[in-house]
């Protein structure tokens, strides 16, 4: 004989959705213009421009302070406290976009020693 089932289930999660690159084109000039001044600071070759620009993009869409609520990621590059010390003035650049990017790039090559490497390693994590 069977028995009546008396639990109850927890409802289904939801799929959770397909991961999408957010386009470049979502940021400004007034920061693209920062990430080359960056990139002129730092000596690094303008064809990395687009890799950085990426991992900017995905990492804050262009927003200069981005602030990340679960975490204490900051910037335009998202730096977590550890890393804020990239920054040219550590905590107190944030707010100047060329410093927020040479922290990031003090990151990335740091890192991941090319902008091409960090990119790929973003695309595969959705992380860096």
């Amino acid at each position: 004989m069977a028995t009546k089932h008396t639990h109850v289930h927890r409802p289904k999660k939801k799929a959770q959705q397909e991961w999408s690159a957010k386009s470049p084109d979502v940021v400004g000039d007034q920061v693209r213009a920062a990430l080359r001044q960056a990139m002129w600071r730092e000596n690094i070759a303008p064809s990395d421009f687009d890799d950085l620009l990426w991992i900017l993009t995905q990492e804050s869409a262009g927003v200069v302070d981005a602030r990340n609520s679960h975490s204490s990621a900051r910037g335009l590059f998202q730096l977590l406290r550890a890393q804020y010390e990239l920054n040219p003035h550590g905590e107190k650049s944030f707010g100047n976009a060329v410093e927020e990017c040479q922290g990031g790039i003090h990151y990335i090559y740091g890192r991941y020693h090319s902008a091409k490497k960090a990119r790929e390693f973003w695309q595969q994590h959705h992380w860096y």
